[in-house]
Parts: C-alpha cells; sequence; structure tokens
C-alpha cells in the first residue's frame, strides 16, 4: 500500500523508480550493498524500504533502533562524479531531510555534523553513507535514512546508554507535531523527490559541491559555537567557522590556527558544545 502510494504521483526519474519494501527485514543497508554489488537490476535510484528492521545500523557499526511508524530506507546510486566529492552524499540526503521536514511538517530542522538531523537540539533522523569507489571513480553509493517519524519514543528509550527521566535526547516527527501522525507516502514521496534535486545538482553542477555546503553550513547546529572533538588518539577544541570543500568541520583554535575536522572520519563525534 506504501509503495502504490508513493508511485502514484512521484516526479522522479531515478529517486524511488524501484523500491524493495518490506514489512520487516534485517537491515536496509546491508540488502541495498548486496544488491550494488550482486544484481544487475538495481539501477541508479533504487530504493529498499522496511517497516521495521532487526539489524538496523548507525554510524560505527551501533545499532540504530527501528520499531514500526519510522521510515527506514537505503538508496542505491551510482554516481556519475569523481569519488573526491563522495562525501558530500550524505549532505545532499541531510538537506533533502530538512526540505521534507519543513515542506511535509512545518517543523524546524537543524544537522547536526556530520550525519544527524535534530529538531529542538533532539535527535530525529540519522544517515548514513556506504561507497565502493574504483580508482578516482564511484563504482557506486549506498545512502541509509532512518527518520523517527510516527515512532513512539518510549519504545526507543530504554535502548539509550544513560538516558534518565525527562532528560531525552531522542524524538519523532509525531512527537513533536503534539502526537499529530505524518503520512509516510506523502513524506517518501517529498524525500526522494528532494533527494533527486539535489542529486542532480551535485552531479551535474561544477560548483554544485560549494552549493550544498553553503546551505548544509546555514542548517548547522553548532556553527559559530566551541566544540569539543573526540577522536581515537586525542581532543581537539575549537571555535566552528565553517566547512571545508571536502566536508571536514573547520574549527578556529584559540591560538587563532584554523584546523579541518574530517566527515568522513568515522572516529569522530562532538561530545561537547558551549554558546
Amino acid at each position: 500500500m506504501i509503495v502504490r502510494s508513493i508511485g502514484k504521483k512521484l516526479k522522479t526519474k531515478l529517486i524511488g523508480r524501484q523500491i524493495y519494501y518490506y514489512e520487516e527485514l534485517g537491515s536496509t543497508q546491508e540488502l541495498a550493498i548486496y544488491l550494488a554489488e550482486n544484481n544487475s537490476e538495481a539501477v541508479n535510484g533504487t530504493a529498499i524500504l522496511a517497516e521495521r528492521q532487526e539489524r538496523g545500523r548507525g554510524r560505527i557499526n551501533s545499532k540504530w533502533i527501528s520499531p514500526s511508524g519510522g521510515i527506514w530506507l537505503s538508496i542505491i546510486l551510482k554516481p556519475n562524479m569523481p569519488a573526491n566529492k563522495s562525501p558530500l552524499l550524505k549532505f545532499i540526503a541531510a538537506l533533502a531531510v530538512c526540505d521534507t521536514i519543513a515542506q511535509n511538517t512545518g517543523l524546524e530542522s537543524k544537522v547536526k555534523w556530520p550525519n544527524d538531523i535534530l529538531i529542538n537540539h533532539k535527535k530525529v533522523c540519522g544517515i548514513l553513507l556506504d561507497i565502493a569507489t574504483k580508482g578516482s571513480s564511484i563504482e557506486y553509493a549506498v545512502i541509509g535514512i532512518g527518520i523517527n517519524a510516527n515512532v513512539n519514543i518510549r519504545k526507543i528509550l530504554p535502548y539509550i546508554p544513560d538516558h534518565k527521566g525527562n532528560d531525552v535526547s531522542v524524538t519523532s516527527l509525531k512527537n513533536e507535531l503534539s502526537g499529530k501522525y505524518v503520512n509516510r507516502p506523502s513524506f517518501l514521496k517529498l524525500l526522494f523527490e528532494r533527494l533527486e534535486h539535489y542529486y542532480c545538482y551535485l552531479e551535474k553542477e561544477d560548483l554544485g559541491g560549494v552549493v550544498i555546503l553553503d546551505q548544509i553550513k546555514d542548517r548547522l547546529d553548532i556553527l559559530n559555537a566551541v566544540v569539543t572533538i573526540q577522536q581515537k588518539d586525542k581532543t581537539i577544541e575549537g571555535l566552528v567557522v565553517g566547512l571545508g570543500l571536502d566536508g571536514s568541520l573547520v574549527l578556529k583554535k584559540n591560538d587563532g590556527s584554523l584546523i579541518e575536522v574530517l566527515s568522513g572520519d568515522t572516529r569522530s563525534r562532538v561530545i561537547k558544545q558551549q554558546h
């Protein structure tokens, strides 16, 4: 039903034109990677959609809780662009999600670098990117998007480490809409359309990457804030002043020097923010 509802008025040429739909699946990301590598029928823009996931995956192989009511999907892309542009693919997904939330619900969202979407400082969406390259070309990319749409947050809270009482770091669209349900087929339709818009722009326009990064910068939740980045072997503190051309976070240190923290470094995370 959800697939038929999406396809009736979908205004895309690639994204979502082929959908694999499951009531329950181990992981949409795992299946999408398998199809990208082994199934020639998994064309550019193929989407894998599940009502529930048993092994939903977040960054650094963390578990992503995926109960009924959410939007759990992965999209196979075969970009015609150099491999050094690949880190920007997660940012076009972030812009597409933010646009869709705004247009479909009226809610304002922010981007938490490198790959989360926040509403009122609480996580509502996570984005995952897996890429296979050959030389300087991209063989395929799989963008995973998990959105707490109509999810009952109480089903997620037991899985959040150190969560205490009302100190909740996650939310859902339904929760932010005071209990109003989101029409998921309509939301997905718009999400596919916005994603294709940014994907084609990044692929075809010479300055597409610069424009995408400028829009992400405008939506960063930590722009002009002092943050501490914890990496595997060191801690970096500085004022967030922007993004590098590769999507890295640019920090200004106390001595005035600039340092770039790569968004592709999966060992990095923002652990403190001051205003």
